[in-house]
């Protein structure tokens, strides 16, 4: 028998406590769904959505003097953009036990309606964050090696907040964006290297092989499209083809074989004012690319620095200033790709659909269904939208020709 009293023998009569929550590990990140795209509730799908896009001016001039004969008219060219969504849809099952348990008497730190207790609303929100850059139809990454389901990507198509989020996620392996082959079947994610750019998988995956591009199951040309999907367009989208009207295509604009500075953001910003832009743009860069620019900022001036005798503080959440187009705000992103930025005209840039996000309620308002076959309930969030910019042409993004990460 033990001689002092301690936790162990006093079990019964202590009480379990629980924190507020979780500590939550997995990266979330809301910069650009629902903040910088706003859903445009004033244009509500009900079949498509129909902008008219004017793509040239009206071209039938004479100048002269006298009788001059007049060349006779040349009509402005105005296209049809049709814009349709495309749904996201979540599924969560919880067993019936883990939801009487929830219930329980004790201090638990959430229960079964608490978003703390099954965290899919944060899930949700994560995905349709990936899916408005255009990692769904862009691909995830590209693969440089495979060594027995270790998959090493591209230095430039690596980003490691954004693999973070996709353990236990199902991929497939496309030898192209669209068309080509797929090698193998499902891969399923089950360990992440940040350090050394790999994604161990489970499943056959022999088949995958360099220049492979992961894609998550299912997404690739059915999801909706996203900033990236906007910027490398150079055929036909939303009804109009960008390879025959040069206003509706982004331009691409080479880093070279350097890191990207300042100075390039700048230069890359003036392609969109050859095309028309003086609007501000937002600059989405890698977070090392980010930090790199700021430590040549802070070594130039400390903007904003606060002195104190007891503490300095320097240092940028963003950085903004004055460019070709007009006001050019750089963002650090936690999913950028290593070896690509992007910039775009936000006033221009937004989510149109019929539902940005919601619970689907099943019968009696009743936002948990009962499955048919076995002792659980599903939850379903659901969303239809697309991302639409008014004028693509506003948009540039960039990589290194060498394919390596623009902080290099």
């Amino acid at each position: 028998m033990a001689t002092t009293n301690t936790p162990a023998t006093l079990a019964s009569r202590l009480k379990e406590v629980y924190p507020d929550g979780p500590t939550v590990l997995v990266p979330a990140v809301n910069e650009l769904h629902g903040k910088r795209l706003k859903f445009r509730k004033d244009i509500m799908l009900g079949e498509q959505a129909r902008f008219d896009i004017q793509l040239s001016g009206e071209q039938g001039f004479t100048v002269g003097q006298g009788e001059v004969t007049l060349n006779g008219a040349s009509a402005q060219d105005s296209q049809k953009c049709i814009v349709d969504a495309f749904s996201v849809i979540l599924q969560s099952n919880v067993s019936y036990d883990a939801i009487t348990r929830a219930k329980s008497s004790k201090a638990a730190f959430a229960t079964f309606n608490d978003s703390r207790y099954i965290p899919s609303a944060e899930s949700y929100r994560t995905r349709c964050e990936l899916l408005s850059m255009g990692y769904g139809r862009q691909g995830l990454g590209v693969v440089s090696a495979n060594a027995s389901g270790v998959l090493t990507l591209t230095a430039g198509s690596w980003c490691s907040a954004m693999w973070m989020t996709l353990k236990g996620a199902k991929l497939e392996a496309f030898t192209a964006l669209t068309g080509g082959s797929q090698h193998n079947g499902d891969l399923v994610v089950t360990g992440v290297s940040i350090a050394n750019k790999t994604v161990t998988v489970s499943g056959t995956s022999g088949s995958v092989v360099a220049n492979d591009i992961l894609f998550l199951k299912g997404h690739r040309g059915n999801c909706p499209y996203g900033i990236m999907d906007i910027a490398t367009n150079t055929g036909t989208l939303y009804n109009i083809d960008a390879s025959v009207y040069e206003l509706w295509a982004a331009t691409h604009y080479d880093v070279g074989t350097s890191a990207l500075t300042l100075g390039k953001i700048s230069i890359a910003s003036a392609s969109a004012a050859d095309k028309g832009c003086a609007e501000k743009l937002t600059c989405f860069v890698p977070n090392k690319a980010f930090q790199a620019m700021v430590n040549d900022q802070a070594a130039l001036r400390e903007y904003g620095a606060n002195y104190s005798g007891k503490k300095a503080e320097t240092g940028f959440e963003s950085i903004v200033f004055h460019g070709a187009t007009g006001l050019i705000e750089i963002v650090p992103y936690m999913f950028s790709k290593e070896g690509q930025f992007v910039m775009f005209p936000e006033r221009f840039c937004s989510l149109i659909g019929s539902e940005e996000m919601a619970n689907q309620v099943g019968q009696g308002g009743d936002i948990y269904f009962d499955l048919e076959s076995t002792g659980a309930k599903q939850l379903r969030w659901f969303s239809d939208w697309t991302v639409f910019c008014e004028k693509p042409g506003f948009i540039v993004w960039g990589d290194r020709s060498d394919g390596l990460a623009l902080h290099t």
